[in-house]
């Protein structure tokens, strides 16, 4: 990925809110595959590798509670910002988007 690529796929809340949506759906496939491998290795005996991926886990975890996190932060921002540029919109529209997303 070029610099340009990056540097375009955050130049809005949206791509990066996008971003953050590829992101976690790659961390939930990453903790079904570490959670396959641990039981492997613990059928094995593998004691060792069976730590190594259970502190796998727990870093994985870790990561997804920040994508969360920063995914509701992104949306409230769109939120924010639809309410400064159309400030038209009604606070149930604005309800009902936020219930949506």
């Amino acid at each position: 990925m070029s610099s340009n690529q990056i540097e375009q796929s955050f130049d809005s809340i949206e791509s990066a809110y996008d971003f953050m949506n590829v992101l976690a759906e790659t961390i939930l496939g990453v903790m079904k595959d570490l959670h396959r491998d641990h039981e492997i290795a613990v059928r094995e005996g593998q004691e060792r590798r069976a730590r190594a991926i259970e502190l796998a886990i727990f870093k994985t975890k870790t990561l997804n509670c920040y994508v969360t996190k920063s995914r509701r932060t992104l949306n409230d921002l769109r939120i924010i910002r639809r309410l400064i540029l159309n400030e038209r919109m009604s606070p149930e529209a604005v309800m009902a988007m936020a219930q949506v997303v």
